[in-house]
């Protein structure tokens, strides 16, 4: 338990902080519009976030959940998975800053990050609020995750990894997906039961309301062992685009009669999967990312019992890379059978990736080269190293690498302005990915939740270029790089029925592109044209109607 000399620091700081504020203010820079002595943050758990989940999961014993204690052993463990939303709902920010030298923050080598101890408890009570089980969470990063209240102060996001703290009107979001958000319940029998969430449960934060921070969710625990819900054929986790990303439980899972052994081994613990290919072209599918041995298999049918092999694998690499991968020529709109089990009954975490990026590995950096340029991918499936930076201070978890060598000293503006997903964006020198230079980095300053950043580039050197998304997410990436002094793109009303653009740049050929909504846009091309002079004119006719378009000129290398 934390020391009260502890908690006497800590409100020591924050004052501290709230008079820096004062100070900023008045010397007419807004920065946070805090009151010291009036105005603190208000915390709570949001209760309908936790949607609580019984899941069994194989952990090794090098597992960070077992160093950091959040499992009682390695092995097979029951959990209540659940989600934990905390909201601020005071007049000002918490405020944390830089947490190294922090008191309230220590540094865990397994997630390469700082934690603050004192975040969270978590309680599972009876009926008659006898607690049953209890333990601590620690807050990786506390950080604008997501934007509650319509009348929040801020549309972009002021806190992250290197920046801590909750903005008026914003919560900092763990899903189940991030490490230790359970509670081990491997010793807990069936029945009715009460989750009891409780923030800042040692009073370590100054708040203007400490009487609601203990928020109570109901849960039913039955089945010792719950099948995962896509444990049977009929019941296969569809999947649908021409990418995509699963997670599966196998521990619970069992084989159905008439079932095939898959990639020639009986296995034991299958999951099923169905995915549609949405056009004719080759597919990889594989199970990088799981934590045992897996197999893999893919067939063509409507039943359990008569299906048709399309492709299998065991081993990537045999004995020294158990995890599985299969590549086949898929046909437009033919559905796919995607089973995964372990070998001799091996089971755990399946990670399904179809068409995952082949430039998720920072060593396997996509090369772009050329002083303009788009290049589009994704990120759904992608995850990050060890010892990878917080991309703008997120955790991400989604990250892919692009690779450019300026050809000449330059300044150049990189951006993913079309992504349909909320990315962040940073450029780096070096030849490892734990051993970085930070260039520039970016959170929303392309609009609608994508990224934009300029710098000037040295000729001959190589830029390493990360793409991630915020807290997790994943989609469809655009990237793209040009000189921002010499491409530029003027805009004005013609008319009430005409918008004219004029282009201006080096020689080359080019489009112009428009798009009437920029949340996964569609973007259709007006015109293509050679540039030969110093600019070019094009007039779009426009519907007098029209309430809103966007527009970008492309240089086709």
């Amino acid at each position: 338990m934390q020391s009260a000399n502890m908690k006497t620091r800590f409100r020591h700081l924050q004052s501290s902080v709230i008079r820096l504020k004062v100070a900023s203010l008045a010397m007419g820079s807004i920065l946070f519009g805090s009151v010291h002595g009036h105005a603190l943050p208000d915390l709570i758990i949001y209760g309908p976030a936790a949607q609580p989940t019984v899941v069994t999961r194989a952990f090794n014993s090098d597992d960070c959940e077992v160093s950091e204690g959040c499992v009682m052993t390695a092995g097979v463990r029951r959990l209540l998975s659940f989600s934990t939303e905390v909201r601020n709902l005071g007049p000002s920010d918490l405020v944390f800053g830089d947490p190294n030298n922090n008191p309230l923050f220590t540094y865990d080598p397994c997630h390469g990050h700082h934690h603050f101890e004192g975040f969270a408890g978590y309680r599972l009570l009876d009926t008659n609020n006898n607690v049953v089980k209890g333990r601590q969470k620690a807050a990786f990063c506390m950080e604008d995750t997501t934007r509650w209240s319509p009348t929040a102060p801020r549309l972009n996001r002021y806190y992250n990894c290197n920046n801590q703290g909750i903005s008026v009107g914003w919560a900092d979001t763990y899903d189940p997906a991030v490490a230790c958000q359970f509670m081990d319940i491997t010793d807990v029998p069936d029945g009715d039961y009460i989750l009891e969430l409780e923030m800042d449960p040692f009073d370590l934060i100054a708040e203007a309301n400490q009487n609601n921070n203990i928020t109570r969710v109901n849960v039913t625990l039955t089945g010792n062992c719950p099948s995962p819900p896509n444990d049977t054929f009929f019941d296969a986790q569809v999947l649908t685009g021409l990418a995509a990303n699963a997670i599966a439980f196998t521990t619970c899972a069992a084989k159905e009669i008439g079932e095939p052994n898959h990639a020639t081994n009986s296995g034991g613990h299958s999951v099923w999967f169905r995915w549609t290919a949405p056009q004719s072209a080759p597919v990889e599918i594989t199970t990088i990312g799981s934590d045992f041995d897996t197999l893999l298999a893919v067939y063509t049918g409507s039943d359990v019992g008569a299906l048709s092999l399309v492709a299998a694998n065991d081993d990537i690499v045999f004995i020294s890379n158990g995890q599985s991968r299969v590549v086949f020529d898929a046909v437009a709109q033919t559905a796919y059978q995607i089973a995964v089990d372990g070998w001799d009954r091996a089971n755990g975490r399946v990670v399904l990736n179809i068409n995952p990026p082949p430039n998720d590995a920072f060593t396997n950096c996509l090369t772009i080269t050329g002083l303009l340029g788009t290049v589009s991918g994704h990120n759904i499936g992608a995850t990050k190293e060890p010892n990878e930076p917080a991309h703008h201070g997120n955790i991400g978890g989604h990250s892919v690498w692009y690779c450019w060598t300026a050809p000449t000293n330059t300044p150049v503006l990189f951006d993913t302005v079309g992504s349909d997903f909320d990315t962040t964006l940073a450029v780096y020198t070096g030849n490892s990915v734990g051993s970085l230079t930070l260039v520039k980095s970016d959170d929303n300053s392309g609009g609608n939740s994508t990224s934009r950043l300029s710098f000037n580039a040295a000729a001959d050197t190589t830029y390493r270029i990360a793409v991630d998304g915020f807290s997790g997410t994943s989609g469809t990436i655009a990237l793209t790089w040009n000189p921002p002094s010499e491409v530029q793109l003027a805009i004005r009303r013609w008319s009430p029925g005409a918008i004219q653009l004029n282009v201006t740049g080096p020689s080359g050929r080019y489009q112009i592109h428009s798009s009437s909504n920029l949340v996964g846009p569609v973007w259709t091309t007006n015109t293509s044209f050679d540039l030969t002079g110093s600019s070019y004119e094009y007039t779009d006719s426009v519907a007098e109607s029209f309430l809103q378009r966007f527009y970008r000129a492309v240089f086709l290398p």
